[in-house]
């Protein structure tokens, strides 16, 4: 019912409480008890007898009336799970499967407990930032897993530079960063048979306008920091379930070269000489290509190196 409240007073005018109330088929005093739980959550909302109520303003708060509100996707972010705190989305994420969760829905938290990267390292997570994930069925056959990861990475790029006008540089496999401090982390997790992935939980952390613990602030950045001003959670996670939207139909139609190739417009690593970190071996070598797969072809100057996961060093 609150979206609808919330769409009836959009257009910035005074609507009684006795129009809400026929339009909704509801009583006055659910009305009433609907508008105190939007005061609750943020929303600054006028009220004037014999006038009605008027929306004066909006919270920066990803709740579901926020995020659905004029979002015109086809797939992504039809369903949103909201919470102050969660110890991880891609936890809840994964429970969202089990319950026969539809493609595209999104769980978001203001601050994760227990935030997870690769490799199971910490990934702090406080207010202000934008901690989300969203829940894929792919298809696509487990040796394309790393395109999933291509096209959320290059959504949260594509979503930033709309909202902010900044141009984070993606770095293989799952960070953004800007002036080379990472900006965003991407953790991917699925569940995959022989020929084909069942689903995918895409976990996306950005650090929008919180504070960067001091033990960080040689590797991290914010998005407050690098643009001098707060940004709009809502309409960042908004532009980034856009971009995702259209990105995705691109890979579940199969045409992983356009993935690539947009991939390749943000990350600006062809030529970069690099080192990669796995977990028994330490390979350096020139970056020649990506494969169709997501994969980093390396010149290593003794043959050629497929990498499929490491940790990379700029060398």
């Amino acid at each position: 019912m609150r979206d609808k409240i919330l769409y009836l007073l959009s257009g910035g005018d005074f609507v009684s409480g006795e129009k809400l109330a026929e339009h909704l088929d509801v009583s006055r005093t659910a009305i009433w008890k609907q508008m105190k739980a939007l005061k609750t959550l943020g929303y600054e909302i006028e009220s004037i007898k014999n006038k009605g109520y008027r929306l004066v303003s909006r919270p920066d708060i990803p709740i579901a009336e926020e995020i659905t509100s004029g979002l015109d996707t086809r797939i992504i972010g039809k369903e949103v799970h909201y919470f102050k705190s969660l110890s991880s989305t891609n936890v809840f994420g994964k429970k969202l499967v089990e319950d026969g969760a539809h493609e595209g829905a999104v769980v978001v938290a203001d601050v994760q407990t227990s935030g997870r990267g690769r490799k199971d390292r910490k990934w702090s997570s406080p207010k202000g930032g934008l901690w989300f994930s969203v829940v894929l069925y792919p298809h696509i056959p487990p040796h394309r897993g790393m395109l999933v990861t291509m096209v959320s990475s290059v959504s949260v790029a594509q979503g930033i530079k709309e909202v902010t006008g900044l141009s984070p540089v993606i770095k293989w496999p799952n960070d953004l960063l800007l002036n080379g401090k990472k900006v965003c982390g991407v953790l991917t997790e699925l569940d995959a048979e022989m020929d084909r992935i069942n689903y995918t939980v895409v976990g996306i952390g950005v650090n929008v306008n919180n504070s960067i613990d001091e033990k960080l602030q040689n590797t991290a950045i914010s998005l407050i920091q690098e643009s001098g001003s707060k940004i709009s959670r809502v309409k960042l996670l908004k532009s980034i379930l856009k971009y995702l939207d259209e990105n995705y139909s691109r890979l579940r139609s199969g045409d992983y070269g356009s993935v690539r190739d947009l991939w390749f417009s943000h990350a600006k690593i062809i030529g970069k000489r690099i080192r990669v970190k796995g977990e028994k071996t330490v390979i350096e070598g020139t970056v020649s290509e990506i494969d169709d797969s997501g994969c980093l072809i390396l010149d290593t100057g003794n043959g050629i190196a497929r990498i499929v996961s490491g940790d990379v060093e700029y060398l």
